[in-house]
């Protein structure tokens, strides 16, 4: 007979009645564990005892003097500790950049995490407003974190990273539920299927009990049949006439903007991209950002491109502009286009970012920091462009640019409405984040923009992963972050239209809508027989 102590329902009653530090301990612990979901381990099985864990403490605190309060503390508390584990990368970020804002470190960290916890404790306010005791007030729990989760993608700037959809590795049988669903629709079923078996925690297990977890298997298995389903076809071909040249380069943050490096990184991208078998590619790729000045303003640059370069050849590079027309300067993060006759060169076309990331090109309160001595950290910022755009390239169907961040955001992708493009193509420096796993959650969300809309993506990043991913989410060439050189790939043709990318997040709306309708009425119609029973 197993061990009292070991019993689940032991662990719920515990969970559930316990508060004060012990409580916050256990919430940042679980919280912790739960990021282990992510890439580059998606370990999706921690979900269960994690969200167990969450769903047990609220459950408790719905019970006390002041529930909401007390479920919120509980999602938040959990939720910086999902958070600062599975971000921890962040502070790369500002090591990268100078030493002098290393002590800025453990404050930037925590207060990031707090932002995005605040939508998980939400998230947990709303379950213990609404959920009844029924065993499928599940269905609310899920409900809650999944809308709070596209409240975090949308609200201010909005981030959407490590949703938990992304606990499934992109390209993967259960992935394809976003062709349809969409992450946030994938993160709704992904924690529903995580905490059902939570309530079977009961001292007497009963079938009722034992039905979410029942249906929390049957929709794993849906989810993956029809995945399977949806790779089983044969492998898609390539675009015909278009050859493209990935160029990789290894360099590091701090050698690229070392003193007098310049024309050495420079060089270094020029070698890259002559290396053998140049004259049987259309265009080349260069990653987000490539050389550490303006291209554009660099007269001897754009000669020795066009030195290396032949009539109708395409050169797709990120760089750093800027206006000096604009008062004061404006500077921008921008992909240009461009072809070179007879070694003049030619603009083909120009994409200002316009999904910009926080405290890295774009500073929040930047006043505040101006005036606790950090103004060059303030002053050093990028201008949002206009708007998503659709490309027309010379000689390729026409794409739709997604740089660095902006590849993490579904809706961005969905803001061309009917003007459809042939592919993506996602530009970025990941070399700020160093060896840690961020440059894998990166590549991980890339990838799911590519099953949502069925297009295929190019990638190119320094020092992050590169490649090509197919409208499926799978990667047919990967280029790890510490390869060097150029890599000569296909562009693969693009699915039809998805049903994501038709109707968006409606139908998640739709589910997510009927849920609560269902626990309205519900409640209703028991406030309703209670009413009548009395005397």
């Amino acid at each position: 007979m197993l061990d009292r102590r070991l019993q689940p329902w032991v662990w719920r009653a515990r969970a559930e009645s316990l508060t004060g530090w012990p409580s916050w301990i256990l919430l940042l612990i679980s919280g912790g564990l739960a990021s282990l979901a992510m890439a580059p381990l998606h370990n999706w099985l921690v979900l269960v005892p994690s969200l167990a864990v969450l769903l047990w403490q609220v459950d408790g605190a719905r019970r006390r003097a002041r529930p909401l309060r007390a479920a919120f503390l509980a999602g938040f508390i959990f939720a910086m500790g999902y958070f600062m584990a599975g971000t921890f990368w962040v502070g790369y970020a500002f090591a990268n950049r100078d030493a002098a804002f290393i002590p800025l470190i453990p404050i930037a960290l925590p207060i990031f995490a707090a932002m995005l916890a605040v939508f998980w404790g939400g998230a947990m306010a709303l379950y213990a407003a609404l959920a009844q005791k029924s065993e499928w007030r599940v269905l609310v729990f899920a409900a809650s974190i999944a809308l709070f989760e596209y409240l975090r993608g949308h609200v201010l700037s909005g981030l959407p990273w490590n949703l938990p959809a992304y606990a499934w590795a992109a390209g993967g049988p259960v992935s394809q539920t976003a062709s349809w669903f969409g992450v946030y629709g994938l993160s709704l079923l992904t924690v529903l299927m995580a905490v059902s078996p939570a309530i079977m925690a009961s001292r007497r297990l009963t079938s009722r009990r034992a039905m979410p977890a029942l249906a929390g298997l049957a929709i794993l298995f849906l989810l993956f049949a029809s995945g399977l389903a949806r790779l089983s076809g044969p492998a898609l071909p390539d675009q015909p006439d278009i050859r493209l040249r990935i160029v990789q380069s290894a360099i590091t943050q701090q050698e690229k903007w070392a003193n007098g490096n310049q024309l050495v990184v420079r060089e270094r991208y020029l070698a890259l991209t002559g290396e053998h078998g140049l004259d049987e590619v259309t265009h080349i790729l260069w990653p987000e950002g490539a050389l550490p000045y303006y291209m554009l303003e660099h007269g001897e640059t754009l000669a020795r491109i066009g030195e290396t370069l032949s009539e109708g050849q395409v050169l797709m590079a990120g760089i750093n502009r800027r206006d000096q027309a604009e008062d004061p300067v404006t500077y921008y993060n921008a992909l240009a286009l461009m072809s070179f006759e007879n070694g003049i060169p030619r603009s083909r076309g120009l994409y200002d970012k316009v999904r910009l990331v926080p405290f890295g090109e774009i500073i929040p309160l930047s006043g505040l920091l101006s005036l606790i001595g950090f103004d060059e950290f303030a002053r050093l910022q990028f201008t949002p462009g206009p708007g998503a755009a659709v490309m027309d390239v010379p000689g390729a169907p026409t794409m739709m640019p997604l740089i660095c961040y902006e590849a993490i955001f579904p809706g961005f992708v969905g803001e061309m409405g009917a003007e459809r493009p042939g592919w993506l193509f996602n530009l970025s420096n990941d070399a700020w984040f160093g060896d840690t796993s961020g440059p894998e959650q990166h590549l991980n969300q890339a990838r799911y923009r590519a099953i949502e809309f069925g297009l295929p993506m190019i990638r190119t990043a320094s020092r992050g992963y590169s490649g090509v991913i197919d409208p499926f989410g799978r990667m047919p060439v990967e280029i790890g972050p510490s390869e060097e050189g150029a890599f000569d790939v296909g562009l693969p043709q693009p699915l039809q239209k998805t049903t994501y990318a038709s109707f968006g997040n409606y139908p998640f709306f739709f589910v997510v809508l009927g849920i609560f309708v269902g626990v309205l009425v519900q409640r209703y119609r028991f406030l309703k027989q209670r009413k009548g029973s009395q005397p």
